[in-house]
């Protein structure tokens, strides 16, 4: 047995003494120029964590042109309700202008003015009721 101590105590002792292989060091930054060329290539795309992702990136992009569609549709209707502001406040100010015009025309001062070079004069008499009697 102690045959097999020693020998193990000898593998031991040589495991030891035998220097390990250097390992790369971590601080040593990759090249970015490599990162844009995977980029520029495509090649990050065919990687399984993208393709795991390919669902919900399709979602963000239906979301986002969802979100695009929804705020040009926005726009479109505020434009379009400035539009129709605009149109009836013309509407408004034309239907003033007009009852004011008509409101002057409609005066007996103004009748009498516009009927003095046809002949025709104004009454100096007021208007009298006339009573009609029915019998049953």
């Amino acid at each position: 047995m102690a045959e097999l101590r020693n020998t193990i105590n000898i593998e031991a002792e040589k495991v030891a003494e035998e220097p390990k292989p250097a390992k790369p060091s971590n601080n040593k930054k990759k090249p970015a120029g490599g990162k844009v060329k995977s980029i520029l290539e495509g090649s990050f795309l065919v990687r399984d964590k993208v393709i795991g992702l390919l669902p919900f990136l399709v979602y963000l992009t239906f979301i986002g042109t969802l979100y695009i569609f929804n705020s040009n549709y926005a726009n479109r209707t505020i434009i379009s309700i400035s539009k129709t502001k605009k149109q009836i406040e013309e509407q408004r100010f034309e239907y003033i202008n007009t009852k004011s015009k008509l409101m002057q025309t409609g005066r007996q001062t103004e009748i009498a003015k516009r009927l003095q070079n046809s002949g025709l004069k104004e009454s100096k008499t007021p208007p009298r009721k006339i009573l009609i009697e029915t019998t049953k």
